[in-house]
């Protein structure tokens, strides 16, 4: 049995003390949306989010042949966006009473996220991340949103090929893809490691599998028509720019623009430029693909790309911009930027919708200037400095990292 090590020890209750958090603030967003009575409520209970409600009844429209993403404002408001597969993979929690079903879609979200996190960082750093992570994992939570999720699945595809399990990656990457359409870009994660074009073989092999899934319930013709809908609701998405003035979408670096600069460009030449940026040190810096330290960093910019490139990024998304953040902080040495740039995320991101931050300065100032993309952006130009090798880095101490991963594995074996 390995020596005690007094150090593990309190870095190990602090764990567990954040992992009671998040399975308690699990159990709480369970309390909330699942359904208790509450006195004067519409119909004598508390319902659902809104997008809870577009899930749970996904798969009777998928089931029944009705149009998906329709409007059916006698069942919720707004729109289903996800793939019809998602409308079957969501049957077993929507079969589920509400309460039961909130708790396991939560816990599936958020737990994975944790889980994933885990893999990616050793035990020190991991705690860390999740600590910064927290907030934002709750908002998603609280909103039902999938983001977390889909966090986690590019995680779980980042682990899979550092492991050479090409299978594992292009799962979970086509999984992404089936829940919302932009994780597709994790893609890119497999262009440092050989065999791609096997890699994308089996991506395509398990993508033509998940899109046919729903003929398990559906014909084919009426998969093809709800397909084609699919098409045609991210075709007017397409065009979307964020709003004015309120809630709702932030519509990333795109819609700064068009509030700083009065610009009113379509979204995808902006797009395009940041996709085109996010790839330049993959392109220009080949020699660098057999660092990990360089592939953990691509990661990072990834995830943080994902929010503030998409025209559809709401205030729940940012828990996949955070986590990119949270790990690019703690996985590489610490710096006077670094720090200043954390603490500017934290500020603007995570507590900016808290009851923290005044409600007039919600209205006035943090919702209508969409100022939780500015860190973010700000984060992710330093990220792809280094990337590029533009702005000057200490490597990662990998050694360090490796030794603390295996006296974590030790302590707990």
């Amino acid at each position: 049995m390995p020596p005690s090590d007094p150090i593990a020890t309190p870095r190990l209750r602090w764990r567990r003390w954040l992992l009671a958090l998040y399975v308690a603030s699990i159990a709480v967003v369970a309390v909330q949306k699942g359904g208790v009575m509450r006195a004067g409520a519409l119909d004598g209970f508390i319902r659902p989010d809104n997008n809870f409600a577009i899930f749970r009844a996904a798969f009777g429209h998928l089931a029944a042949g009705r149009d998906l993403y329709a409007p059916y404002p006698d069942q919720y408001l707004d729109l289903y966006k996800y793939s019809p597969t998602f409308a079957l993979c969501f049957a077993p929690l929507a079969a589920l009473p509400l309460f039961l079903s909130v708790l396991a879609w939560s816990a599936l979200n958020t737990l994975l996220l944790w889980w994933a996190v885990s893999r990616v960082l050793p035990e020190r750093q991991s705690t860390v991340a999740l600590a910064l992570i927290y907030l934002e994992a709750l908002r998603s939570m609280q909103r039902a949103q999938s983001n977390a999720l889909v966090a986690a699945l590019i995680l779980f595809a980042f682990v899979a090929l550092e492991r050479r399990r090409q299978l594992g990656a292009a799962a979970a990457i086509a999984a992404g893809t089936m829940v919302k359409i932009f994780p597709i870009a994790a893609l890119a994660l497999a262009v440092p490691h050989p065999r791609r074009r096997r890699f994308a073989l089996l991506f395509a092999g398990v993508m033509a599998a998940l899109i046919a899934l729903p003929l398990l319930v559906t014909s084919p013709r009426a998969l093809a028509a709800q397909y084609h809908w699919w098409w045609l609701r991210l075709a007017r998405d397409s065009h979307a720019t964020g709003g004015v003035g309120g809630g709702g979408l932030y519509g990333g670096v795109m819609q700064q623009l068009r509030i700083w600069l009065g610009v009113h460009w379509p979204n995808w030449p902006v797009q395009l430029a940041g996709t085109v940026i996010l790839l330049l040190p993959l392109a220009l810096r080949p020699g660098a693909w057999r660092d990990p330290d360089f592939r953990l960093r691509m990661l990072c910019s990834l995830l943080v790309y994902l929010v503030i490139f998409n025209h559809q990024s709401e205030s729940p998304s940012f828990v996949i911009a955070m986590t990119g953040i949270a790990i690019w902080y703690v996985a590489t040495p610490r710096s006077a930027v670094h720090g200043a740039l954390v603490v500017l995320a934290i500020l603007l991101v995570s507590l900016s919708s808290t009851e923290i931050t005044p409600h007039a300065w919600q209205r006035a100032i943090f919702v209508p200037y969409r100022l939780k993309t500015i860190p973010c952006v700000l984060v992710w130009l330093v990220m792809q400095g280094e990337l590029l090798g533009i702005v000057p880095r200490r490597p990662t101490e990998l050694a360090e990292r490796d030794e603390l991963d295996v006296r974590s594995r030790e302590a707990g074996a």
